[in-house]
């Protein structure tokens, strides 16, 4: 099987999603060829290289930093609402490249809209089925941190642009031959526009993260990843646990660290929250790291974080990181702060791997809890159940991928 991937980015530099889907479609003798943006020299999925045939990155901006500079932004989101530069950019240039021919599908995975009208587009030129895979939507964000930027009049034009986006994204997965997505929530919700929509969690890759636990002088409760915004995910509950543990002698700050590994934005965001709580002296606070490197850094730790809040009416939906599964697969404990009375505390009650905090007192109980166990052992273990590697291993999702692309074939 032969496959034309268009996705928004690919590794190196994200969408990890994608690039593990390739390595392990590869083995099982399908090839890949990729079509995305190129978003900035960022090397963090180095190691996930190599398993696609063709890789063509289609470079929109002048600046490569993230996030672009806001007058940039703007001139070709107008450009590419109006106009649809980017997609028809895209498809013209495949269109000429014939290096990219013979195909038997189009999978097209997106963390919102672009590029599903390229994908559709190439479908459509190629006569083939159209797969739409989408790992983000826009409903899912209780506010507008899904815009990296926003614009003069904000409210009337993000409100407009939103409209836009999503018409020609609920267009194409009407047309699409399948859709796939990343958790009940989301499958439930899309299935509105295309009925054919299959649930395909992220996942783990087992040849990276499995348990290897090494001992540490501290107590390290790691986080990984972004904040995005505090509706999204909210720390504030764990720095006032953590100040109350230290004022009351529970845990001691000079083997005591909170880790955070995250953008510049969240990095400012949790120095200046942790001053408030006067928690600087056990707060390391780091940028983002090849993501190959973080199952040692997960092995290291005595407890992983996920950050969460609440989902209800006014609050996050669907969210399934990449991050939890990750943890999932480490045999070490998780802390879900808050908990989101959603998916990802189903998950962790169902599989018996960590706490959902429902109050601050919870995360007390929690840390105390795992601190006491460091303390005696020299090392926190968490069993890993043992439906998760069958469940959630990249191997497994690349199996559900193909097994949906057979399907469709047989069905076109």
């Amino acid at each position: 099987m032969k496959i034309l991937i268009v996705c928004d980015a690919f590794p190196p530099e994200f969408a990890p999603r994608m690039g593990y889907l390739c390595k392990y479609l590869s083995r099982m003798g399908c090839q890949s060829d990729i079509v995305c943006e190129h978003y900035a020299d960022d090397r963090r999925f180095a190691f996930l290289e190599g398993h696609a045939r063709n890789v063509k990155r289609i470079r929109f901006y002048r600046s490569l930093r993230m996030p672009k500079p806001k007058t940039e932004w703007g001139l070709l989101m107008l450009r590419d609402v109006f106009f649809r530069y980017k997609e028809r950019r895209l498809v013209k240039e495949i269109r000429k490249d014939t290096s990219f021919s013979g195909y038997d599908l189009v999978l097209c995975s997106s963390c919102r809209t672009f590029p599903l009208g390229a994908g559709l587009a190439l479908a459509r030129h190629f006569d083939v089925p159209l797969v739409a895979d989408l790992r983000d939507i826009v409903e899912q964000y209780p506010d507008k941190s899904y815009l990296s930027h926003h614009l003069p009049f904000s409210r009337i034009v993000d409100a407009w642009y939103t409209r836009r986006m999503l018409k020609e994204r609920n267009r194409v997965l009407a047309k699409a031959a399948a859709v796939t997505s990343v958790s009940p929530w989301h499958v439930e919700f899309l299935k509105r526009f295309n009925p054919n929509t299959h649930l395909i969690y992220n996942g783990y890759d087992p040849e990276l993260f499995f348990p290897e636990p090494k001992p540490d002088p501290y107590f390290r409760i790691v986080f990984t990843g972004r904040l995005i915004s505090l509706r999204n995910r909210d720390p504030e509950w764990l720095f006032r646990a953590t100040a109350e543990l230290l004022k009351s002698g529970r845990v001691d700050k000079d083997d005591f660290r909170l880790c955070w590994y995250v953008d510049e934005e969240s990095r400012r965001h949790i120095l200046s929250s942790a001053k408030e709580h006067g928690l600087e002296d056990i707060i390391e606070c780091s940028g983002f790291i090849p993501a190959d490197h973080v199952p040692d850094l997960l092995n290291r730790a005595s407890v992983l974080l996920q950050l969460a809040n609440i989902s209800d009416e006014n609050g996050p939906k669907g969210v399934m990181t990449t991050k939890l599964f990750e943890s999932l697969a480490m045999g070490k404990p998780l802390l879900l702060v808050p908990g989101d009375r959603s998916y990802l505390e189903q998950i962790l009650r169902k599989y018996d791997c960590g706490a959902a905090a429902g109050s601050v007192d919870d995360i007390e109980r929690f840390i105390v809890e795992k601190y006491d166990e460091w303390k005696r052992e020299g090392l926190v273990r968490q069993e890993v159940h043992p439906d998760i590697p069958r469940l959630f291993s990249r191997e497994r999702q690349a199996e559900q991928f193909l097994r949906l692309f057979k399907n469709v074939l047989k069905d076109a």
